[in-house]
């Protein structure tokens, strides 16, 4: 199991993958457009859960409450990637930190009942901002570069 460092710690809205440089622009343009749509909005941390399952965890995730702004920028997002023939998300959108990686999920029955026990929650911050971000994936962890900042609301 690998905890993730908390310089790492973040939501994703959307994952794209290998993206061609030639279409940056347009995934910059399009979260502009959408991110100049949403107020800035409050997340706190609320719950734990694992993914996909406790009984074969591969991930332990703090859970982010629910913000109508977050559901709504998150949908907008993933519609126009689409439309930019990013591949559609197969699962629902689950709001999260992945906050460890669980190499081998055998022999981790313990480790996830007791982290799944935990009553996790932090005070609400306010999210002013979404950031376009490269993941480098290396053998020690990934290194994640902001590529571009897009403020919320009208500018």
């Amino acid at each position: 199991m690998k905890w993730v460092e908390p310089d790492n710690l973040h939501l994703t809205l959307k994952f794209l993958g290998d993206t061609p440089d030639s279409v940056v622009p347009q995934v910059k343009q399009a979260i502009d457009d959408c991110s100049c749509e949403a107020e800035p909005f409050k997340l706190a941390i609320q719950g734990v859960g694992c993914f996909p399952n406790k009984q074969r965890p591969r991930a332990y995730w703090a859970g982010l409450s629910g913000s109508k702004t977050l559901l709504s920028l998150q949908s907008a997002i993933a519609e126009r990637m689409d439309e930019l023939g990013f591949e559609p998300e197969e699962k629902s959108f689950v709001p999260h930190l992945t906050v460890a990686r669980i190499k081998e999920p055998i022999g981790k029955e313990r480790m996830t009942q007791a982290f799944l026990s935990f009553a996790m929650r932090s005070d609400a911050h306010l999210v002013t901002a979404v950031s376009l971000v490269q993941s480098t994936l290396r053998q020690e962890g990934p290194i994640y570069t902001v590529l571009h900042d897009f403020p919320l609301g009208n500018r």
